[in-house]
């Protein structure tokens, strides 16, 4: 038990001070694809909650920046809060959380646009979407949703979403949001739900949401790091407010 807890340490600080996994999102250890590796070999082909079982199995020797168990179940509870039919996640890392929101998502032809900047996660999350049987329900996009957002509407049909969750670069919460909001991409009753927003980097989207309490209703959620209980998580939970254009959206489109 304590040696797993000094490698649950070791491999958080290899993550989280590395250059390089800061930049690209992915460990300078490759435990990403031991990660892919394990979830074929011992999770269920088809059974999303044995694929998530794998994940953390695997993820209770090391470290992985994925929500586990706890503020997984916060997830889980949002999505079924807003019952979304098309939700989009920024920052799929290995899939981990798209998996938790599919597998929720109960509306007929629900979908989930998961978007991530390293191409390497790419491959591994819809490795892992797949054996979890959920490949019909999650697109895997590469790149950033600044690159991204032109595609998600002209050639994914995509006007609005019901559902966001942002867990990538913390720094890029408030501008995603923003240019979501320009895009006229976000409807009333929205549900946005932000992960470490405690974080030094996601600052400036926490005092947004708190500046703008008719735009953002927000709920604060925390929860703590189990091995690192000095790390306390927070988490929010917030519901669009603005009743958007929809003429002006469909003007913006086709312009």
């Amino acid at each position: 038990m304590a040696g797993d807890l000094v490698s649950k340490v070791l491999s958080y600080f290899t993550f989280s001070h590395n250059t390089q996994a800061r930049l690209t999102g992915n460990s300078p250890d490759h435990r990403e694809h031991a990660l892919l590796s394990h979830v074929l070999q011992t999770a269920e082909k088809g059974n999303a909650e044995s694929v998530l079982k794998a994940i953390v199995n695997f993820n209770s020797h090391t470290w992985l920046p994925i929500l586990g168990d706890e503020k997984g179940s916060i997830l889980d509870a949002a999505v079924k809060q807003f019952n979304p039919k098309v939700a989009l996640e920024l920052g799929t890392y290995c899939g981990y959380s798209a998996i938790r929101i599919a597998s929720k998502m109960g509306k007929g032809s629900s979908r989930l646009v998961s978007i991530e900047m390293n191409s390497d996660n790419c491959a591994i999350a819809r490795a892992i979407i797949e054996h979890a049987g959920l490949s019909s329900k999650v697109t895997v996009l590469k790149g950033t949703l600044n690159e991204l957002i032109g595609e998600i509407e002209s050639e994914m049909n995509i006007l609005h979403f019901d559902f966001i969750f942002m867990d990538h670069f913390k720094n890029c919460y408030l501008p995603d949001f923003l240019l979501l909001k320009e895009k006229h991409m976000l409807s009333k009753g929205t549900g946005i739900v932000a992960d470490s927003v405690g974080f030094a980097e996601a600052l400036d989207y926490l005092k947004y949401v708190k500046e703008h309490p008719g735009e953002l209703k927000t709920e604060e959620r925390k929860s703590d790091v189990k091995f690192l209980n000095w790390l306390q998580c927070k988490l929010t939970v917030s519901t669009y407010e603005i009743e958007e254009d929809v003429i002006g959206q469909l003007i913006d489109l086709v312009g």
